[in-house]
């Protein structure tokens, strides 16, 4: 799908276009970028864009509305915060918990338990795996729910246990006040994606230096057929590493509901952009915007589309796959070349 549009779940999008044996369903190719980093500025499409089903509607306001919700109704307050308890932080670690099982767990039920949708908008019909020794206890989704869980879960609710307890003692240096700064405030939830999009592809690229590749970032990309549980299934290296991203907030002007939002913006993405699925469907219908097939390519290629389609780093930089037989060609020279070179 383009991201300025809802998903397209029409006919001709089962038979796809390029390297059709592979998939069981794609976008229409090649894929497009968001319309936003663009020259001459594309104002309009842009602003369709923002408001857009792929961006307003499954990601800035879902994400948005819980992290109000987590900081006016489930934050322990900045009277608890100020000392390092257990008690607070407990709750903290539940709430997380809580928030990445059931939207991880719900999705695997409704798409891969129950099937409730079928193969409709599905990438990759293989079944995840059952029996492959690479797996804790050889399966997929087990071991996937134990690297979440054990390992994603706390370190993400560390970040923010760190952020609330230095907010809570006037250690924060640039405290927002929606009151005084209204526009600043919600322009900041707009601009954090982004944000992160940019920073996640030179995170990502370090990810696979080959230094690194084999002992940390090997343990997500076991799934090369990914599900929901796959989305933050990490080694633990790898979530405090891609979690440090949140230190933006001791340098940007930030309210503590900016760093919820971050954080769970970075994790609970992880299973909906995992699902192996384009779109929720209702009646036929896609209505909420879940994976993305430009990530979906890396997890079967590896050396490509490192970014997301956020910021077009993947395009700057030369390692985009938009889908088509010859744009993966044209990256595999590339490569080749780059290899020549280093010898």
């Amino acid at each position: 799908m383009t991201d300025d549009s809802k998903p397209d779940a029409t006919a001709e999008n089962k038979a796809p276009q390029g390297q059709s044996n592979l998939w069981h369903y794609q976008p229409p190719l090649p894929m497009e970028e968001a319309p936003l980093f663009v020259w001459p500025p594309k104002l309009v499409a842009a602003g369709k864009y923002m408001v857009s089903n792929g961006y307003l509607i499954s990601f800035l306001l879902p994400y948005g509305t819980l992290a109000a919700l987590t900081w006016f109704f489930l934050q322990p307050g900045f009277d608890q915060t100020v000392t390092l308890s257990w008690d607070w932080i407990g709750l903290m670690l539940l709430r997380n918990a809580l928030f990445m099982a059931v939207i991880a767990h719900a999705l695997h039920l409704y798409l891969y338990t129950f099937r409730k949708q079928g193969d409709e908008m599905r990438y990759d019909t293989r079944d995840l795996e059952e029996d492959n020794p690479k797996f804790f206890t050889r399966r997929q989704t087990r071991d996937n729910i134990f690297w979440t869980m054990v390992f994603c879960v706390p370190i993400w609710t560390a970040y923010e246990v760190l952020f609330m307890w230095l907010y809570a003692n006037g250690w924060a240096p640039f405290y927002l006040n929606p009151m005084d700064h209204p526009i600043l405030f919600v322009a900041t939830f707009i601009l954090i994606p982004f944000y992160q999009s940019f920073l996640f592809y030179f995170m990502h690229r370090f990810l696979h230096w080959k230094p690194i590749f084999p002992y940390v970032h090997m343990v997500h990309h076991r799934n090369d057929n990914t599900g929901p549980w796959s989305g933050m299934a990490m080694h633990p290296i790898e979530h405090i590493v891609l979690f440090s991203s949140v230190f933006i907030h001791l340098i940007l002007p930030s309210h503590p509901m900016h760093v919820l939002f971050h954080m769970q913006f970075h994790t609970l993405t992880g299973p909906t952009s995992h699902a192996g699925y384009e779109a929720l469907m209702f009646k036929k219908s896609p209505v909420f915007a879940l994976g993305s097939f430009h990530h979906q390519l890396h997890h079967r290629f590896f050396n490509c589309n490192f970014g997301n389609r956020y910021v077009p780093c993947d395009k700057w930089f030369g390692t985009n796959h938009d889908g088509t037989r010859e744009s993966w060609l044209e990256l595999k020279r590339r490569w080749k070349e780059k290899k020549l070179n280093a010898r």
